[in-house]
């Protein structure tokens, strides 16, 4: 019934059928089939029509009609606006994990920004390194993952969110040589702060190693960043850190600004395959490609 009020409300502000069928985006014999409707449901005249059905005279039930359909239309209109909102309201409690990387630096402000969006929505969140946070997506214990480590894997779908580069980081009493040529045995005489296997980090930190053929003095393995960053401040040493540390600014520790000894990798988000993705996982992978540059 509320398609015919509809054209009854446009047949009376118009007017004219014709109008009011192309307001309505119907075909006038469409429109008119309403009216009828109405009024036969009705059991009364609503409009007093000429052959043509140009030009009409609003009865009084019909003007009775108009005054009620435009609350009813608007009443129902708002129901409906209300229902769809409900229906779109994100709630329930999101599981999500992120490697050590990510849960520190970047994820406080990612849940920031989501609870400001979604204040409805809670969140249970598991900060492990990269291939822990890899196995419990697997195992449905989290619903999204966020690492720091390629993968391939056909139980798992990736897709990268940000760039990041690492440096060299190292103690500010330290003095790195003047001359890049250098560089290389003075890293073989330091002490290297490393993260534990599974990481993110250990996997690029291994890499950068063999790559440039150093072999450091000592390795101390230490299992998460704020242990290496205090390590850092307060013993004689080098790492092989994410620049997302710089920008946190802690006293004590430098950085070789060399983009030479510099290496860049991808964070990526990660779902179980296979599995339909709640309102909660779409509307946060929503927001990490919006607060995030794409990569490639």
């Amino acid at each position: 019934m509320i398609d015919e009020l509809r054209s009854f409300i446009q047949v009376v502000e118009n007017q004219n059928f014709t109008k009011a069928a192309k307001k309505l985006n119907l075909s006038q014999p469409a429109v008119s089939l309403h009216i009828l409707g109405l009024e036969k449901q009705l059991d009364t005249k609503l409009i007093l029509r000429s052959n043509k059905e140009k030009n009409f005279l609003l009865t009084s039930d019909g003007e009775i009609l108009f005054k009620r359909a435009k609350e009813i239309v608007h009443q129902y209109d708002d129901m409906i606006n209300e229902i769809k909102s409900h229906a779109m309201e994100v709630k329930g409690t999101l599981k999500i994990g992120a490697s050590l990387t990510i849960g520190e630096y970047l994820l406080p402000s990612i849940l920031g920004e989501l609870s400001k969006l979604y204040p409805a929505l809670s969140f249970e969140v598991t900060i492990e390194n990269s291939q822990s946070i890899l196995n419990k997506v697997n195992q449905l214990e989290l619903e999204i993952g966020l690492v720091e480590t390629e993968i391939e894997s056909d139980q798992l779908n990736r897709v990268p969110f940000y760039r990041d580069v690492l440096q060299v980081a190292y103690t500010s009493s330290l003095v790195p040589p003047n001359n890049p040529e250098h560089y290389h045995q003075f890293f073989n005489e330091q002490v290297w702060l490393l993260r534990e296997s599974g990481s993110g980090t250990r996997e690029r930190t291994d890499f950068f190693l063999e790559n440039y053929g150093i072999t450091p003095y000592r390795r101390i393995i230490l299992g998460s960043n704020y242990i290496i960053k205090e390590t850092l401040r307060q013993q004689p040493s080098v790492t092989f850190t994410s620049t997302l540390m710089k920008k946190q600014k802690f006293e004590g520790i430098e950085y070789l600004e060399d983009e030479g000894y510099q290496l860049s990798r991808l964070f990526y988000y990660v779902t179980k395959d296979g599995v339909v993705l709640s309102k909660r996982v779409q509307i946060f992978m929503a927001l990490l490609q919006e607060l995030y540059e794409p990569v490639k």
